[in-house]
């Protein structure tokens, strides 16, 4: 038999048996002061709290809301708990007097002790999941007015958190209530006034955890708002927001994937706090956002980058504008051609030279200092010759005459010097390719030159150079008349000619 009916068939009590119920009550209470007499203290109370009737509710509760801050904390601390003892022990019987065991939480939540405050937090926990025949809103109420109006920092983080347990520990908490609070714990949050920041969005998590976030109105302004808290200096906060915000991903799934972006941005950022559990939470929070689905058009984006990925031949190096096949940009201005000779020389020389512009003259051995910067010897198995041929249609050709003969009379000087060792078939192979030369059009011509072995089945020790004048050309019309610069920088090419044979001259005289 239960004790609502045992009680509610007992005879009625006399007149002076609530006098001697809170008589033993408060003798109970006094008790739990000495440490001898504690755990006695408490047994009896709990006795007495099962065994009270429905008309014995309010007498009771008077002694346990009348207990002032002097006393001390385990008598506070085993106040509160009998409510929790209550709920459990009568459920909706107590119906009647929920007003006032709230009441004395709430005078409880701003005490000193974080222990009374748990205690509190476990009690309205009880009365949400043991008394349901109330309307939520009974319990909701009383709390949130607590929490938007207290200016105690205790009062702020207790009422915050009770209405957080009230929330989880109903069996059906008003939806739409809370859906209505959100805004107001939202503006709350950013307030300078209110302390509890961890506490406060603990409760807003609560809140989406139930399903009071299930709209896209508000999550376009909660989710950002959580976010500035990931990067809090208080650890509480951090840890409470990363809570929240994978309470979002769980819950709103559906809704949260228009956000799930600057979450992961904002939580890959994030993940390794200095505080262990921050630093786990926010890793697991992390992996709740990583099993959302992606937006409907971030899908679209990425599928189209795929396949463009795929269709493209070079791995997605370049724009699809530059396969096109009138782009010139990606052209090879040059075509290389290949001699390979079939025996290796003794010695293989690498000559390369730079001419920087300048319109003064300089003698043939200055010339020759600055254009060769290193002369290597080196055994080689093979050798190759690479011609390389401008592409240009701007040639000039007097300036092609002028530039073989002059090259044609130092060879041939250089020749007789060296004893007539050079045969017509160096020459040919000089001239086989005309060439070519492009005007720049301010006067200043670029050019390179490079030295090569060379050897075909005939003569092993014959030396071939290669010279390949490139120059940049430009749609100028006005200096590309100027023919008196031209000649003056064709001089100063025949002096490098000069200079080159000159220097080749020695070497093969002295090997």
């Amino acid at each position: 038999m239960s004790l609502n009916k045992r009680f509610s068939s007992s005879p009625p009590h006399p007149a002076g048996w609530t006098h001697d119920l809170k008589h033993r009550v408060i003798t109970c209470l006094n008790k739990l002061s000495d440490r001898d007499t504690l755990a006695l203290a408490t047994n009896e109370l709990q006795s007495i709290a099962r065994a009270l009737s429905q008309d014995s509710f309010s007498p009771f509760l008077s002694c346990l809301h009348n207990t002032d801050a002097s006393s001390k904390s385990p008598v506070r601390k085993q106040c509160v708990h009998l409510l929790t003892l209550l709920s459990h022990s009568h459920g909706n019987s107590l119906s009647p007097v929920l007003s006032k065991m709230i009441s004395t939480v709430l005078r409880r939540l701003r005490d000193p002790d974080s222990a009374v405050r748990s205690a509190c937090v476990d009690a309205v926990a009880a009365m949400s999941s043991q008394i349901t025949k109330p309307p939520f809103s009974a319990l909701f109420k009383p709390l949130m007015d607590a929490v938007t109006l207290e200016q105690d920092l205790n009062s702020q983080i207790g009422s915050s958190l009770c209405l957080a347990a009230a929330i989880e520990a109903a069996p059906d908490p008003e939806v739409e209530l809370l859906r209505k609070s959100l805004p107001r714990l939202g503006k709350l949050v950013k307030s300078e006034g209110f302390k509890a920041k961890a506490a406060l969005l603990v409760l807003i998590g609560s809140v989406v955890g139930v399903g009071g976030a299930s709209n896209r109105g508000v999550l376009d302004w909660l989710v950002p708002c959580v976010i500035e808290f990931l990067s809090s200096e208080d650890w509480a906060v951090r840890k409470a927001a990363a809570e929240a915000l994978g309470k979002v991903a769980v819950l709103e799934k559906d809704r949260a994937a228009d956000y799930k972006a600057s979450c992961l941005n904002s939580l890959e950022n994030r993940r390794f706090d200095k505080v262990k559990v921050v630093r786990e939470t926010m890793n697991h929070t992390l992996e709740l956002w990583k099993e959302v689905p992606c937006a409907p058009e971030e899908v679209s984006v990425s599928s189209h980058s795929k396949s463009s990925s795929t269709d493209n031949s070079t791995g997605g190096c370049f724009n699809p504008i530059s396969q096109s096949p009138n782009n010139d940009v990606f052209k090879t201005p040059k075509t290389k051609k290949t001699v390979r000779t079939n025996r290796s020389p003794p010695s293989a020389i690498s000559v390369t030279s730079t001419n920087r512009e300048s319109h003064q003259k300089s003698n043939d051995r200055h010339s020759s200092a600055d254009m060769f910067s290193k002369l290597d010897h080196k055994e080689t198995s093979g050798c190759k010759i690479e011609v390389a041929v401008p592409n240009s249609s701007s040639l000039k050709l007097a300036c092609e005459d002028g530039m073989r003969r002059s090259f044609v009379r130092n060879l041939e000087s250089g020749e007789n010097e060296n004893g007539g060792n050079s045969k017509p078939e160096t020459k040919r192979m000089l001239f086989s390719k005309p060439c070519d030369e492009k005007v720049h059009k301010f006067g200043s011509l670029r050019s390179g030159s490079r030295v090569v072995p060379f050897q075909d089945d005939e003569n092993h020790d014959l030396n071939a150079v290669v010279s390949d004048i490139v120059e940049e050309a430009h749609d100028n019309n006005k200096d590309v008349e100027d023919f008196s610069l031209i000649r003056e920088q064709l001089l100063q090419i025949e002096h490098q000619q000069f200079s080159l044979l000159e220097v080749l001259q020695v070497r093969f005289s002295k090997g």
